[in-house]
Parts: C-alpha cells; structure tokens; sequence
C-alpha cells in the first residue's frame, strides 16, 4: 500500500514549525490546517493496514 504515516507525521510537525515561525494569523491557520491534514492522512494509512492485514489473515490464499 503506497503511503508512510511516519512521513505524515514528519510532514505535520513541519508545518507546525512553519506555523509557530509565521509572520501572519492567517498563515498561522493554514500551517495548522496542513498539520492536521497530515495527521488524518497517517491515522486513515495506518487504519487501512490493520484492516487489510485483517482480511489476509480471514481470507484464505488463493489456490489452496
């Protein structure tokens, strides 16, 4: 499955680096945003892997 949540994770604290050093609100918010963004991006990754890995443990291998 193409995505790593630990990249995610690294691309979120770096917005929120961005968004502690923005100069306005507005860009502040947005750094946030991406943050968050990022966060539910690694979470929403690292729940389709259980749940894929759950079915391949259910679903017998085919050909057998």
């Amino acid at each position: 499955m193409p995505g790593n949540p630990q990249e995610c994770r690294k691309h979120a604290a770096n917005c929120k680096r961005f968004a502690a050093k923005a100069d306005t609100p507005e860009a502040k918010e947005h750094f946030i945003g991406l943050a968050t963004q990022w966060e539910q991006l690694a979470a929403e990754l690292e729940a389709s892997r259980r749940f894929l890995k759950t079915l391949q443990e259910i679903e017998p291998e085919e050909g057998v």
